[in-house]
């Protein structure tokens, strides 16, 4: 059986890019129960995007296809007679490989080798699309960057020449919401002193990686020096010195506009989108599932629905935001960003976060608002961080998770998703890298959780 799909575009402010493709999904609303909304992560075209929806929902489609043969679990079959449709949002959002997050290039230290990479870091960073796949770099973002990368050459002997750079890229970063996120280290990012900041930044980040067969952890190193005796253990990213520092800075430029992108999409798009949608069918169940900033994208979207709105679920793969987002309380009173979404009951289903620490993007990038917030003990990012990811971790401080943990498994897992839990799926075993959430695992457990309501 094919699904319906419907795609629906979005423009980096959150406009809807052609009101025809929300006119032809809203058409035939009234016609289904379940509406499952997909929101791409870290990619540069349509094709990458599409790529994930094509094999994602194609296991969707497969697992449906056995809801009633006899072998099908009990969570499966307890979907047949539902009719599901797909959104497939596409947004401008950046691609990362794990490549580029190594601030040397896989040098051991800050050298030429690491100056050219930092220049084609800062280079990539004046392309601002508009939309999915765009080419667009607007000339204040060229002039900022250029300023940035005239201060490359004196990085290392001059104060001066740090200010600029760090001043340069601060210019392009938008200065919405996000900047008053203290969960993961934004608000610090854009105060801090330059020189301290490139103190934080220029030293060795490790994230422990997951756990062995032995008991110890992994090692899953990044830079050059994480293999063999002495090597550090897990996610590595081991290079250090003032250029590695201006790599990790201007990496989490681009963190952050991604976020702040993610959100702005969510909030001003993708929410009042659901809420038509509900006009035109109010019991419509609607399902929304995010991958990595995506899935920032789709919290945001739920945090924009009204309160107590029923028939919603939500699906975290791999999200490349705060651990801590969720959480009534994760420090002297401070609530998470989007705590609204469970404290107003915007999702009265269940949600469900997968989470691994074989993600790279996530497991080191998180660890940067530590350093930033001058925490700066060897091993980083991993669930007692206060500025840990999502996607390394699950929900942390989040009283709606306690006692929902469980491991991603494969098809005919007997899950409990409740509603109004958050469910932490452990996917060491199940997850290989950031990517890797489209399969049938993760098919079957994001429909489990559509039965949660």
């Amino acid at each position: 059986m094919a699904l319906a799909r419907y795609d629906v575009e979005f423009t980096k402010g959150g406009d809807v890019y052609k009101q025809s493709q929300v006119d032809a999904l809203v058409a035939v609303l009234p016609g289904i129960t379940d509406l499952i909304v997909l929101a791409h992560g870290w990619n540069n075209d349509m094709a990458d995007a599409r790529k994930l929806y094509t094999e994602l929902v194609g296991n969707i489609e497969q697992l449906l296809d056995s809801r009633s043969s006899g072998a099908a679990s009990a969570s499966l079959k307890a979907l047949d007679g539902r009719t599901y449709a797909i959104c497939q949002v596409f947004w401008p959002s950046k691609k990362f490989t794990d490549e580029e997050l190594i601030p040397g290039g896989g040098a051991v230290s800050a050298t030429k080798a690491s100056d050219k990479a930092l220049i084609k870091a800062l280079e990539n960073l004046k392309r601002d699309p508009v939309r999915l796949g765009g080419k667009e770099a607007p000339a204040a973002r060229i002039k900022a960057i250029d300023r940035a990368i005239k201060a490359v050459p004196k990085l290392s002997t001059s104060a001066a020449a740090r200010k600029t750079f760090v001043d340069a890229l601060r210019s392009t970063m938008p200065k919405g919401k996000g900047a008053k996120e203290i969960d993961d280290g934004s608000a610090a990012f854009l105060k801090a002193d330059p020189e301290k900041l490139f103190k934080a930044m220029s030293g060795a980040v490790i994230a422990p990686g997951p756990k062995t067969s032995r008991g110890g952890a992994a090692t899953i190193g990044l830079g050059a020096g994480t293999a063999g005796a002495g090597g550090a253990a897990g996610l590595g990213d081991l290079v250090d010195g003032i250029t590695a520092g201006a790599r990790r800075i201007a990496n989490f430029v681009t963190y952050y506009q991604m976020k702040e992108r993610a959100g702005d999409v969510g909030t001003k798009g993708v929410a009042p989108f659901l809420k038509q949608c509900r006009k035109a069918n109010p019991a419509v169940r609607m399902h929304l599932v995010g991958h990595s900033f995506g899935g920032r994208l789709v919290t945001a979207a739920a945090a924009g629905l009204a309160k107590n709105t029923a028939g919603v679920t939500v699906s975290l793969l791999q999200a490349a935001f705060s651990h801590n987002a969720l959480s009534a309380d994760f420090g002297k009173g401070k609530a998470g960003f989007y705590r609204g979404v469970l404290g107003d009951a915007r999702v009265s289903g269940p949600i469900i976060i997968t989470h691994t620490k074989n993600d790279r993007a996530v497991g080191v990038a998180y660890p940067l608002a530590s350093r930033i917030a001058n925490q700066v003990a060897a091993a980083l990012g991993d669930e007692n961080d206060p500025y840990g990811g999502m996607g390394r971790n699950g929900a942390q401080r989040t009283t709606e998770a306690a006692g929902h943990n469980a491991a991603l498994g494969q098809k005919g897992t007997a899950y409990t998703f409740a509603p109004g839990t958050v469910n932490n799926l452990l996917a060491d075993a199940t997850i290989k890298d950031h990517g890797d959430v489209r399969s049938e695992a993760v098919a079957y457990a994001i429909l489990c959780c559509s039965g949660g309501i």
